[in-house]
């Protein structure tokens, strides 16, 4: 499961939205705009869509560690 993730427009730093999925149905969900976040980084609120998104594999995904 890939998590997604957008910058943070004051600081740059890398936040979790609390979304968790593949890219393919990330891409298929018919909504653009996503509910705002309180960002960690910078404590205010983010609006954020789609094209914001990017992904990173979860640490704990067990696909990840397996060999």
């Amino acid at each position: 499961m890939n998590r997604i993730v957008i910058k943070c427009p004051n600081t740059g730093k890398m936040i979790y939205t609390g979304y968790s999925m593949d890219p393919q149905t990330f891409g298929a969900i018919p909504i653009e705009q996503m509910d705002p976040i309180e960002c960690p980084a910078c404590h205010k609120m983010h609006r954020w869509g789609k094209e914001d998104a990017l992904f990173e594999r979860d640490s704990q995904d067990p696909k990840k560690s397996s060999r």
